[in-house]
């Protein structure tokens, strides 16, 4: 399997785990969104979308939550732990 499809397929996933949490329609999901100043996640939603993320087996410890986390941040780490 190419590259492209991960990055792809992977970033589907956390736009779908993303819009289950918060309601952000995947399609309206960039790369480059903060998931706390650009998708207006608070903490609540913060730490349901680590507990999915951990589901899949994927662990982002709390302390790396910031402001500047963005979705390609978490696709990232979702593509490092497969």
């Amino acid at each position: 399997m190419n590259d492209s499809v991960i990055d792809e397929t992977v970033a589907s996933l956390v736009a779908n785990l993303i819009y289950q949490v918060n309601g952000v329609l995947p399609r309206n999901i960039k790369l480059e969104d903060s998931l706390i100043t650009d998708l207006a996640m608070d903490s609540v939603e913060l730490i349901d979308l680590l507990m999915r993320l951990e589901e899949i087996g994927v662990t982002i410890p709390e302390s790396d939550i910031s402001s500047s986390l963005t979705v390609a941040d978490i696709i990232q780490r979702v593509q490092e732990s497969a």
